[in-house]
């Protein structure tokens, strides 16, 4: 019986220690050059839904799953317009990651840690006709 509850306490440590705490996860960012309402979907949760024009910045807490992140940007039907990977390297230690994405209908960025893109989001941006279609 000890060596089971030994067993089962080593399994628990280890388990704390591989994943990254919520409080030292990334923020999350998203800046919304479009002219659509964006839905910020991690790992198939959605997290928040941002408005044409809209920026949204989602700590690295219990509001995000633990890393790796998928994350997708879909219209209000669904449609995925933008999806970056978020793993466990840089975004883990708080690196900044920035993933942008020009459409007919705008830009959107996402990015990882504290540091913001250098400039807003563009809404002329050049992209592939129906690319934004809901």
């Amino acid at each position: 019986m000890k060596t089971i509850a030994i067993a089962l306490l080593c399994a628990v440590v280890v388990a704390c220690a591989a994943a990254p705490a919520a409080s030292s996860l990334p923020k999350l960012s998203v800046a919304n050059g479009t002219t659509l309402t964006v839905g910020l979907v991690v790992n198939g949760q959605p997290v928040a839904d941002v408005p044409p024009g809209g920026s949204e910045s989602i700590p690295g807490s219990a509001a995000l799953p633990p890393l790796p992140w998928t994350v997708e940007l879909r219209t209000s039907s669904g449609n995925i317009l933008a999806s970056a990977f978020a793993g466990t390297g840089a975004a883990a230690s708080g690196q900044s990651g920035r993933y942008d994405f020009d459409l007919s209908c705008g830009r959107l960025t996402i990015w990882t840690g504290e540091v913001p893109p250098e400039a807003p989001a563009a809404t002329d941006s050049t992209g592939t006709p129906g690319d934004c279609a809901l």
